[in-house]
């Protein structure tokens, strides 16, 4: 009876306390990796950029994650630390049902996250360019808030 006591406070403050899967990246095997060069300086080391894929079933041309933010999904996320780095995106398992991640060629949405909202970057390329390709590399030489 004691343990049972116990448990359920413990189960009560997993589920209060859990993280939103809104930031979960999920690994479907294949993915393309892009360097980041350089930021502006309107980009604090600890911001977090996103990359963004639309969901399954959207086909407006016209939304985008700033204004229907709940219509996209994070496919690769990393945390400015002030210094190069690379990010991975991950593109769509083809072995399962659901979409869960990049659609070759699909447009790439870049945001900053900012209390809990997608805020426009403009990325520059020094190689390739703002589409999804498996197992691309991207070479950005910098990137900044859109204005």
């Amino acid at each position: 009876m004691l343990k049972f006591c116990f448990s359920i406070p413990f189960f009560i403050s997993l589920i209060m306390f859990s993280q939103s899967d809104k930031y979960n990246v999920k690994n479907t095997g294949v993915n393309m990796t892009v360097a980041i060069l350089a930021v502006d300086d309107l980009i604090l080391s600890g911001d977090t950029i996103v990359a963004l894929y639309k969901a399954e079933g959207l086909s407006e041309k016209n939304v985008n994650p700033f204004t229907h933010p709940n219509d996209f999904l994070i496919a690769g996320l990393t945390i400015w630390k002030g210094s190069r780095l690379a990010i991975a995106l991950w593109g769509n398992d083809s072995t399962s049902e659901m979409k869960d991640g990049f659609f070759n060629e699909e447009t790439i949405y870049w945001a900053i996250v900012k209390d809990n909202q997608y805020l426009p970057i403009q990325l520059f390329y020094r190689v390739g360019q703002n589409t999804w390709e498996p197992n691309g590399i991207h070479i950005v030489d910098s990137l900044k808030l859109a204005s």
